[in-house]
C-alpha cells in the first residue's frame, strides 16, 4: 500500500511537472503573438488554433490564458473567449510612471553594487550595438530588443529578484505600444537609444546621483516622442 502511495505520488508529480512545462510553452508563445502583435490589440485568441499550432490540449492553453490575464495582456470574456487586450498610449504613460522611478532605484543600487567584471560585461554588451545601422534599417524590434537587454543587465546587478520581476514585466506590457508606435514612425538614434555608454560610465563611477541624472534623460528622450494616444 504504501509502495503504490509512493508511485502514485511520484507519477502525479510528473505530471504536474509536465502540465507545468506545456503551461510555460503556451505562455510563452502566446506572449510573444501578443507582443509582437501577431494578435493584434483586441484580437481574437483562437484557442483551437492555438492547439494545432502548438500540439497541446485545451488545459495547458487556458492555463496560459489564465496567467497572461492576470499580467494584464489577455482580457477573458466570459461565455465569449478571450482577447489581446486593448491598448492606447495613455496606458504607456501610466506604466511609465511607475516603470521610471523603478528603473532609477535599480540603477541607485545597481552604482552601489557593480563590480569592474560587471561593467566590462555592460560595455561588451553595448559594444555589439549598431544603433545607425538599425535605425537607417527600420529594425525597430532589434532596437527594442537590444534596449530591453540593456536595462535588464542593469536592473539585474541591483541584486532584488523582486525589482527584477517587477521590471520585466513592466518592460513588457510597454513592449506594443512601442511597436505599433514604429511600425508608424522610423525609430531615430536620438529616441533614448544614444546614451547607453554614459550611464554605464556613471555606473563605473559609483555613483548613484549621476546614475540617476543620466537615466532620467534616457526616458525624457524616449517619451518626448509619444503622443498622448496613438
Amino acid at each position: 500500500m504504501a509502495k503504490a502511495e509512493k508511485a502514485g505520488g511520484r507519477a502525479g508529480a510528473a505530471a504536474s511537472g509536465d502540465g507545468t512545462l506545456l503551461s510555460r510553452r503556451a505562455y510563452q508563445r502566446i506572449k510573444e503573438m501578443i507582443l509582437m502583435t501577431e494578435i493584434p490589440p483586441l484580437g481574437t485568441i483562437d484557442e483551437q488554433r492555438l492547439m494545432g499550432e502548438l500540439g497541446l490540449g485545451r488545459t495547458p492553453i487556458r492555463e496560459a490564458l489564465q496567467r497572461l490575464a492576470q499580467e494584464g495582456f489577455v482580457t477573458i470574456i466570459p461565455y465569449r473567449g478571450s482577447v489581446a487586450s486593448g491598448i492606447d498610449m495613455s496606458e504607456l504613460h501610466q506604466i511609465m510612471e511607475m516603470r521610471v522611478p523603478l528603473e532609477i532605484i535599480a540603477a541607485r543600487l545597481a552604482a552601489l553594487r557593480v563590480q569592474d567584471a560587471d561593467i566590462r560585461d555592460l560595455e561588451t554588451l553595448v559594444g555589439g550595438y549598431d544603433i545607425e545601422r538599425l535605425c537607417r534599417e527600420q529594425n525597430f524590434v532589434e532596437l527594442l530588443r537590444l534596449d530591453e537587454a540593456f536595462h535588464h543587465a542593469v536592473a539585474a546587478l541591483a541584486d532584488n529578484r523582486y525589482i527584477l520581476k517587477t521590471l520585466d514585466n513592466l518592460r513588457d506590457l510597454t513592449w506594443r505600444h512601442y511597436i505599433l508606435f514604429y511600425r508608424r514612425n522610423p525609430p531615430r538614434p536620438s529616441d533614448s537609444f544614444s546614451n547607453y555608454a554614459d550611464i554605464i560610465a556613471a555606473l563605473a563611477r559609483r555613483d548613484p546621483d549621476l546614475v540617476e541624472t543620466r537615466l532620467k534623460q534616457h526616458f525624457k528622450d524616449s517619451m518626448t516622442i509619444f503622443p498622448s494616444r496613438l
